[in-house]
């Protein structure tokens, strides 16, 4: 398994990161820092095999090099819209690609990186295209139960209610949510939720619908939500 930590300041394109690498079965992301610190900190504790990093944080890459050695970890560059290309060749960094680099660049360079490879600065004329959605590819990993947890997710279901509506226990649906998470590289609800709206393909599949929901005594549904008051569950 290869553990991946992402430095980025841009939540939209980490989130979007953290689900393209997540969808392959040997990717793992272990953290995904927001802060020089928490960068440094975050490849010290996961001794990541690549460390994928805005180039927003080009102003503390000494502290960040210097942390990456000793775990002996490769740095991939992502060169933000607009940011000089001066460091086009830098011995800093084990390879550089562009911002709208494409999804299968991206996981290509951090197999070749994480196998003690280089890669000098990806141009986009050598990027390749994805045939298949990434909302397809992370579908595949996962079971009818947790799509059928993501769907109760997305209406706005709270893991009690979930629990007794699928017949489940609460715990697992804790653990369902952590296995959830961890394939789709979100890191919370709110996150899941984006993917989904974000991935339409994701609950496409028709099965889904299929998998038996029990019958629930909750007075609140989201169709008739009321700010004035709470859900509760008999």
């Amino acid at each position: 398994m290869i553990n991946v930590v992402l430095a980025d300041h841009e939540r939209i394109f980490r989130t979007g990161m953290a689900s393209v690498l997540s969808a392959e079965d040997d990717l793992r992301v272990v953290g995904q820092p927001v802060t020089a610190t928490q960068v440094v900190r975050a490849v010290d504790k996961f001794r990541p095999h690549v460390l994928v990093l805005s180039s927003a944080f080009l102003g503390f890459i000494g502290a960040i090099r210097r942390a990456c050695d000793e775990q002996h970890t490769g740095i991939l560059l992502v060169q933000d819209y607009g940011t000089a290309e001066s460091y086009e060749f830098s011995s800093e960094f084990h390879g550089i690609i562009g911002r709208a680099a494409d999804e299968q660049t991206l996981v290509k360079c951090v197999r070749h990186l994480a196998r003690g490879g280089r890669v000098v600065r990806l141009t986009p004329s050598s990027q390749v295209n994805v045939a298949e959605p990434i909302g397809m590819r992370v579908q595949r990993r996962l079971s009818m139960i947790e799509l059928k947890i993501i769907a109760c997710v997305v209406q706005g279901y709270k893991n009690r209610e979930i629990a007794i509506r699928m017949g489940i226990a609460e715990n697992s649906v804790k653990n369902a949510l952590r296995r959830i998470f961890d394939k789709t590289g979100v890191y919370g609800r709110l996150e899941l939720a984006l993917f989904v709206i974000h991935h339409g393909t994701l609950l496409s599949d028709e099965a889904v619908a299929h998998v038996p929901l029990r019958p629930i005594s909750v007075p609140f549904l989201p169709s008739d939500w009321n700010p004035g008051r709470r859900p509760t569950i008999n």
